[in-house]
């Protein structure tokens, strides 16, 4: 009997990865799964039991990979607007690259008709914004912000982040923006969530 390792299922996850980009996740299949990741299906059942865990997987691989950055460059206590800045940067250069808009175009395409939409949030962005939210709640607790409903603060920073991008997401039609366009966007999000949140606004 083979030893299940953590190696293997990362080979497994990445395999996974480049057929569920290349295909979509409705045509994906276990036995080219298994194919690319070098082994057999009844292997690759015993370390994922269904095509939606092994989805689910990989969802919250890439958000893991991709998103702690982002996350990880809200700083506490420091320069709020610096802090957030950085963060901005980070979160769209990720969410904007072509890998993550081939999986946010997968679980578009998808639809109502299955709980892909819900995997997507659970494993992506919902314990992504729970991070923003905890430092919103921080620095409102520091003064640094008036004091609202934390979750809320962030949806509205998100959606500011994103608002200038709503049409690529939706039609992947403009071009891939400039770390330099990133930037301005970001700062132009800033100025309307810190006149709304900022110390001393109602």
């Amino acid at each position: 009997m083979r030893v299940k390792t953590a190696d293997r299922r990362q080979t497994i996850l990445t395999a996974a990865t480049h057929v569920f980009r290349a295909r979509g996740y409705e045509a994906a299949s276990m036995a080219e799964i298994a194919a690319q990741a070098g082994g057999s299906k009844a292997t690759l059942y015993s370390y994922f039991s269904s095509k939606d865990e092994l989805f689910r997987q990989v969802m919250k691989m890439q958000a893991e990979e991709r998103m702690s950055k982002a996350f990880g460059s809200l700083e506490a206590g420091g320069d709020l607007q610096a802090s957030l800045q950085r963060f901005g940067e980070h979160y769209l250069g990720t969410i904007l690259s072509r890998d993550m808009l081939i999986m946010r175009s997968i679980v578009m395409g998808e639809g109502p008709r299955s709980s892909m939409g819900r995997m997507f949030f659970e494993n992506g962005p919902a314990e992504g914004w729970s991070k923003l939210a905890r430092f919103l709640e921080h620095e409102m607790l520091a003064g640094r912000l008036r004091q609202n409903k934390p979750w809320r603060a962030a949806v509205h920073l998100i959606g500011l982040l994103e608002a200038d991008y709503l049409e690529f997401f939706m039609t992947g039609l403009l071009s891939a923006p400039s770390l330099d366009a990133i930037a301005e966007s970001v700062a132009a999000a800033l100025e309307v969530f810190l006149g709304g949140y900022g110390e001393g606004t109602k």
